[in-house]
Formats: structure tokens, C-alpha cells, sequence
């Protein structure tokens, strides 16, 4: 299984000379499993570089797109997404129940011919949605298991076993917040025994003093997950766009040294090979 990214930053696009090695892009993540089936995760405005990579493929499969929940920083690069504009793919839009109806309209809406010249309903590919309850789905072999974040809106990780391997991918979800959707010991039986844990850390402990309650995470809050879960290695994701790389090369440097964990700050570009 590889894991390449193409989106870390959160809440807005964040480009510049400061924020240039770990990337300025917003959400998203492409899947490639052991059989070679490609799942993509979001459509922040990273899916742009990945949506000119697969131009250049024939013939691609059926290509999930998972919705993780519908805030802007996840959804505004699918205009920009060539491959919807040609009839050769076939795209299948993915989400859970309790955010499919509010995703259904927030797509439409922002491709609706006003606010993005073309109209979502016009597009070429061949595009399906496809609606997910609390047991997941199967794609391609490969199970995917959710789980329901601790965000303002209906917002779900993922987890994906392959063969031997396991890769758990939570985003927008605040591990301690005053009142949980779920609870933190439901996250540390989600993330269990994962190899790479990829998790929402855009915030400080002194951050944290003005956005409680946004649905997000620390890196102190994010390591101590990994560490009763028992995970191999964490990478922080959703990188704050104030955040410059040295900042975060500090943070993470400062991390590393209160966990036995092994640390990273996710890149735009960057292969995980499971």
C-alpha cells in the first residue's frame, strides 16, 4: 500500500517561500493498494497536481473519492480536477450517511455555473455517489473502516487494512473536546496497532486557548493517541496556514523528544510505502 500526499495544509491554501517544503496546498491524499486500486482521500486543492498525474494513465478503474465532510479546504479543488471534465474516468464520490445530503449540495453549489463557470451537472466522467454506513466499505480487496470525528459538522477518518499493513488517516477531529461525539478511548481502539497514523494536529497547546471547539487537535494531544493505540509512527497533518516550515520543523523537533514514537510533519508529495 502507498500513501502520497498532495494537500497537508488546513483551512486555507497557504502558499509562500515560508510554507514552501511541507506544501501549501489543502487536503488530499491518494491510496494505492497492494492490487493497484487507487482511492482518493479529499478534494482540497491538492487534488489539482494529482488530477494531471492520472491525465496521463489509460483506461483508469472506477476511482473512489472519499469525502472525509464537506468545510471548504476539502471540497474547493474539485473544479480544478481535470479528470471530472472527461468522459474516459469514472469517479465515485463517497461518504457517510449522517453528511452525504449536505456534501451532495455543497458540491453542486460550488459548480453551479455562477460561483465556478461549469455547472457539476454538465461535467463528462462518469460519476456515481455512493453512501456508507458505520461498517464501512470494501474496495479493491481491501476494507475501510470509519469512524465519526469530533468536528462541528458530520466529519469521518478512515482506516485501511491491507494485508499485514494498516494505515489510519483522521483529520478535523479534536481529541479533547468538551462534549465528544466520541470518545477518546473509541480512537485509541480505531487507531490500534496502526503502522502510520496520520492525524489533525494544526494546533499548539497556547493555540488551543482561543480555538477550543474548532475540531481540531494538538501534536501533544495527537501523540498521546498514538502512544495508547499503539502506533508504529505519526505523521501531523492539517498544518495551520500561520504556520511557517521552520515553526513547524521546531514543534516537531520539540515533540520528538517527549514520545518514543517516531514523528513527522506530513509533505506535500511525500510517499509512504506501507
Amino acid at each position: 500500500m502507498k500513501v502520497t500526499f498532495y494537500g497537508v495544509r488546513g483551512s486555507i491554501p497557504a502558499p509562500g517561500c515560508e510554507t514552501s517544503r511541507y506544501g501549501g496546498n489543502t487536503t488530499c491524499a491518494e491510496v494505492i493498494t497492494t492490487g493497484g486500486y487507487r482511492m482518493i482521500i479529499d478534494c482540497g486543492t491538492g487534488i489539482r497536481k494529482l488530477g494531471i498525474k492520472l491525465l496521463k494513465e489509460k483506461d483508469p478503474a472506477t476511482i473512489p473519492i472519499f469525502i472525509t465532510h464537506a468545510h471548504w479546504d476539502h471540497v474547493q479543488g474539485l473544479p480544478f480536477f481535470l479528470p471530472i471534465y472527461m468522459p474516459r474516468f469514472k469517479l465515485m464520490f463517497v461518504s457517510a450517511n449522517d453528511g452525504f445530503d449536505r456534501l451532495y449540495q455543497t458540491l453542486y453549489n460550488q459548480m453551479d455555473g455562477y460561483v465556478f463557470p461549469a455547472d457539476l451537472q454538465e461535467v463528462q466522467s462518469q460519476v456515481k455517489y455512493e453512501i456508507i454506513d458505520a461498517k464501512g466499505f470494501d474496495f479493491g480487496g481491501v476494507h475501510f473502516d470509519t469512524i465519526l470525528n469530533n468536528h462541528p459538522v458530520p466529519t469521518h477518518g478512515l482506516r485501511i487494512k491491507d494485508g499485514k499493513k494498516t494505515f489510519v488517516f483522521i483529520t478535523d477531529n479534536e481529541l479533547q473536546a468538551a462534549n465528544p461525539i466520541t470518545p477518546f478511548s473509541d480512537f485509541v481502539a480505531f487507531c490500534q496497532g496502526a503502522d502510520i497514523l496520520v492525524h489533525d494536529a494544526q494546533y499548539t497547546e497556547e493555540d488551543m486557548k482561543r480555538t477550543r471547539g474548532w475540531g481540531h487537535s494538538t501534536f501533544s494531544e495527537a501523540i498521546k493517541l498514538a502512544e495508547e493505540a499503539g502506533v508504529k509512527r505519526l505523521g501531523f497533518f492539517h498544518h495551520d496556514p500561520e504556520r511557517t516550515d521552520d515553526q513547524l520543523d521546531e514543534i516537531i523537533k520539540q515533540m520528538q523528544g517527549t514520545t518514543q514514537i517516531k514523528l513527522f510533519g506530513t509533505r506535500e508529495g511525500e510517499e509512504l510505502d506501507l
